[in-house]
């Protein structure tokens, strides 16, 4: 039999020897406890929703200023038709997508009203700028409002009809020195954003967030929120008017917002009725982003007198003459400091820590429990970080290995075959076409048996750092296997493929480096073979006219370029 239910027969044997409760009494002391924890508890859910929204707003904040105060960026709004600064701006802000958490950013430059932005698929590369800001249309007045405002960070949820997506938007303003020359930013997924902080697990528990005017900024219910409030006039807003019908309500919830403002960090509530039912509204203000968090409770969903009043009538005679002393004391020696280390227990069984402070909640045997347990959860704790980051590390090494060629470090044959198959798949989707480059060193066993494996090896290295040298930054480049080497182009056309073909083979025919043992240079020349994907077109058949354009090139005397028509004819490069 448990300790915690012994303790529960003997209150039980205890409450019937007990006196009659005084029903008025008791109700009356619950009322306030629950009056009590509803306070307590909206507090602490109204700080931790603040800390929950702030982190990931502050990091894109951070984030947005630095490329706000970018030089290139800042040099570029100075003379925002350059083309050479057109281009270092948009490298910049290339840079930056990777880094934002959705990956996307804009740019909106005062000077020419242009309007840059590209989202996490690269959707827009080469076509960064998408439109131009318009001070005549109501679907631009954001971007000049906000100029107007002088303000240097704003946050707000706003439809983009030109780009078809609504985010919450991370506005910085761009300065140069005191002049306000243009916008940058990036934009959180709304769906997801309010997934992730604003809906509530827990019954009875809503969160939302309003600006300074008390617009509804974010609620799990989209329907009320005040969308592209910056460029909106006071009587078009969605405002917390909304959700409480009593004005007395609303003059309460507005007066603690004024409050909030020269107290800030401290935590205001505020008893409110909503559709009938009490609600214990918490206020917080967020001055970094210049919002207010209101943790609504609804008292009868999270504290439901008519199930407490068993209990109440059960307790209140309990804490009559000998119970009182009799709870407190087995409570705080003992039940309470278990409850602690069985809460312990279950952080350690989902991977958290241990609150330093565990053993200082007990005295006698059981904080020495806490103590051995403590460094027990320690021990655990740090074995599984390096477990984790071991098994981690062996990963990647070995994803790696299985896909690198070791003696040219260029992709394997395995490798290359993913990235085919995945660009193939995109080219069916989005229409890029996809080349490839089959290319074969000619003659290479003659060089093994005539100067030995060794030379070999550094033939296949310098053709592969040839290779390299002529590629775009985004084609790809294998090692097929033995000395043929597969080369990928996409976006590409059949020009794109001569021509890089034609440089390949002219950079290898022309290459000096490889020496024999004796010091004699080891002449080398490769044949190619190219073809151009074709809608639809799955890998086989395409590395198969690959493979038959190289064959051609070998027939024509190697040291050539042959391409695969469409009908497959063959073409000199």
């Amino acid at each position: 039999m448990s300790l915690r239910l012994r303790f529960h027969l003997l209150t039980l044997f205890f409450f019937v020897i007990s006196a009659v409760p005084v029903w008025l009494s008791v109700r009356t002391l619950a009322e306030g406890i629950v009056e009590q924890w509803a306070v307590r508890y909206a507090e602490k859910q109204v700080l931790y929703d603040k800390e929950r929204t702030l982190q990931p707003i502050l990091r894109e904040v951070a984030l947005a200023r630095q490329l706000a105060n970018s030089q290139y960026i800042r040099e570029w709004s100075r003379q925002p038709d350059d083309d050479e600064a057109t281009r270092h701006a948009v490298a910049e802000m290339e840079s930056y997508r990777q880094n934002f958490q959705d990956h996307n950013y804009f740019v909106a430059l005062k000077g020419n009203g242009r309007y840059y932005f590209n989202n996490a698929q690269n959707e827009f590369a080469g076509r960064e700028y998408r439109y131009t800001l318009n001070p005549k249309q109501p679907k631009d007045a954001w971007f000049y409002e906000l100029i107007r405002q002088g303000r240097d960070i704003h946050i707000n949820v706003n439809p983009d009809p030109e780009l078809g997506i609504t985010k919450l938007w991370i506005d910085v303003l761009i300065r140069d020195g005191s002049e306000i020359v243009g916008i940058a930013g990036t934009g959180l997924d709304l769906g997801s954003f309010i997934g992730n902080v604003v809906e509530e697990k827990v019954p009875g528990v809503t969160s939302l967030f309003i600006d300074r005017a008390g617009a509804i900024q974010l609620h799990r219910n989209q329907a009320l929120i005040d969308y592209g409030s910056v460029s909106k006039r006071p009587g078009e807003r969605n405002t917390i008017d909304l959700l409480f019908e009593d004005s007395a309500d609303r003059k309460a919830i507005y007066a603690a917002m004024k409050l909030l403002e020269v107290q800030n960090g401290k935590v205001v509530t505020e008893l409110v009725n909503m559709g009938g039912k009490r609600h214990l509204a918490g206020l917080v203000y967020l001055p970094e982003i210049d919002w207010y968090e209101i943790t609504l409770l609804d008292l009868d969903v999270l504290l439901p007198f008519g199930q407490f009043s068993g209990i109440i009538l059960l307790y209140a005679v309990s804490l009559l003459g000998i119970l009182v002393l009799f709870n407190m004391t087995l409570s705080r020696l003992v039940l309470r400091p278990l409850s602690k280390l069985d809460a312990a227990m279950a952080l350690v069984e989902t991977g958290g820590q241990v609150p330093d402070s565990l053993d200082r909640q007990a005295s006698g045997e059981i904080a020495s429990l806490m103590r051995r347990f403590m460094q027990m959860a320690r021990a655990v704790s740090e074995a599984r970080h390096d477990l984790e980051g071991k098994v981690q590390e062996r990963t990647q090494a070995l994803d790696r290995l299985s896909k690198t060629d070791s003696l040219t470090e260029l992709l394997n044959r395995r490798g290359m075959s993913e990235r085919l198959e995945a660009e193939l798949v995109r080219m069916a989707r989005e229409d890029r076409p996809v080349g490839i480059l089959w290319l074969d060193v000619d003659h290479f066993k003659q060089i093994n048996d005539q100067y030995g494996h060794a030379t070999g090896d550094l033939a296949l290295k310098a053709i592969a750092g040839i290779i390299e040298a002529e590629l775009r930054r985004y084609d790809v480049v294998s090692r097929w296997g033995g000395d043929e080497y597969l080369v990928m182009l996409q976006p590409a056309g059949a020009d794109v493929l001569a021509a890089l073909g034609e440089r390949i083979r002219s950079g290898v025919a022309n290459c000096r480096t490889v020496l024999d043992p004796a010091g004699g240079t080891v002449p080398l020349s490769v044949s190619i073979g190219g073809a151009l994907a074709r809608q639809g077109e799955d890998l086989d058949s395409l590395l198969h006219r690959g493979d038959t354009a190289l064959y051609a090139a070998k027939a024509a005397g190697r040291n050539v370029v042959r391409l695969a028509a469409p009908a497959d004819e063959l073409t000199p490069a």
